[in-house]
């Protein structure tokens, strides 16, 4: 435990947390475990089962449920509690410090506030998320600049981002704290191999939403470019829309009947799916962070990744990086591991390695050194 941890009263707000965590979700729920459990006066303001019942004392059941997905109306209410419930609640308890995992922050907060900025994706990409553009471009920033004591960035890259959207921001109220990773939620009762469990076992492996910056069209392009004979798996929440456009790409290309659709599958399954793939295909053309990548790595799985935003900072010299907007890119990079065996198990070596640098006790705890640094 940090020097004087034991006696902080942290304020955190865990709206944003549901029962299938994925993305933001997941980084919250990690972090704010290893936070609770070193700060035993902290309370978190989220109505998530998981953390009732690992921290009855410290939960605090009071806002709007999260759904998954969002929608307007449920962004809304969760917003408007958060300046109005959440805040009453800061008068009356009277925390010494009120901290946000996500870019969500009280405007004249009663207390001093730190908030935390995974990526501008809002900024962008604006067709994508118009909801949140005017959020993104006219409140954020004013939060960031006149109602935060400091403003933690997931990696150098968002930092950066945050820098050239907002210049006026002061740099020196900015820390980059990583991520870290679990691999005991990814653990499965007993071994399976992916042939028993879902029927194949020559694949690489795609995970994540199907929204327009994962660029998940890619991979289909680059497969059938492939000299080999592997399919492709997909797994993650993919809209119908979305799954349609790139299952007739992949049938224009002569590909179609090579992908499977897996659709969101549990940590125990995901990383069954990691385990046995011949590659993890990671095409996104911007991340925050992308802990997709860490995941793969702690299962020893070869990295295909976009060489794109946050990822080379993320991935380090694992992964074989290619051009997001290159196909034939791809489909070199994916032959070359049919092609040298002994380069395979160096990125495998080098995934076990590198995936112990990023732990949750590690960024809890520099998380707290800022909490008391903050209030010092």
């Amino acid at each position: 435990m940090v020097d004087g941890a034991e006696h902080l009263t942290v304020s955190i707000n865990g709206s944003l947390m549901h029962p299938q965590p994925t993305g933001l979700s997941r980084y919250g729920v990690e972090l704010c475990s290893c936070l609770l459990r070193s700060l035993p006066k902290a309370k978190i303001y989220t109505k998530l089962k998981e953390l009732e019942d690992l921290f009855p004392e410290q939960v605090v059941s009071r806002g709007p449920k999260f759904k998954h997905p969002a929608n307007l109306a449920s962004n809304l209410k969760r917003l408007l509690w958060l300046q109005t419930g959440m805040r009453f609640n800061l008068h009356l308890q009277k925390p010494r410090l009120n901290f946000a995992p996500i870019a969500e922050g009280i405007i004249y907060s009663p207390v001093p506030q730190i908030i935390t900025i995974h990526d501008l994706l809002p900024l962008y990409d604006p067709d994508f998320m118009p909801r949140w553009k005017m959020y993104y471009s006219k409140i954020l920033p004013n939060i960031l600049k006149n109602h935060c004591r400091k403003i933690i960035c997931v990696s150098e890259f968002t930092k950066v981002e945050l820098l050239k959207y907002f210049p006026e921001i002061n740099e020196n109220l900015i820390k980059v704290i990583h991520p870290g990773f679990n691999p005991l939620s990814f653990q499965h009762s007993r071994e399976f191999n992916s042939t028993e469990k879902f029927g194949f076992n020559d694949y690489f492996l795609l995970v994540g939403e199907g929204r327009p910056y994962k660029n998940l069209e890619l991979v289909p392009k680059a497969l059938s470019v492939y000299a080999g004979n592997s399919i492709l798996a997909i797994c993650g929440r993919i809209p119908d829309d979305e799954k349609t456009r790139i299952q007739e790409i992949a049938n224009e290309v002569g590909v179609g009947s090579r992908l499977r659709w897996l659709g969101y599958v549990s940590d125990e399954d995901l990383g069954l799916l990691y385990r046995n793939s011949k590659a993890f295909i990671f095409p996104s053309r911007y991340e925050g962070f992308g802990l997709p990548l860490l995941e793969a790595m702690s299962f020893g799985t070869p990295i295909l990744s976009s060489n794109a935003a946050s990822l080379p900072e993320v991935g380090g010299n694992v992964p074989i990086y290619f051009d997001p907007s290159d196909p034939i890119d791809l489909s070199h990079k994916m032959e070359l591991l049919d092609q040298d065996q002994t380069l395979v198990e160096k990125m495998r070596a080098a995934g076990f390695h590198r995936v112990k640098l990023f732990t949750w006790e590690e960024s809890a705890r520099k998380h707290i050194d800022l909490f008391i640094d903050v209030l010092s």
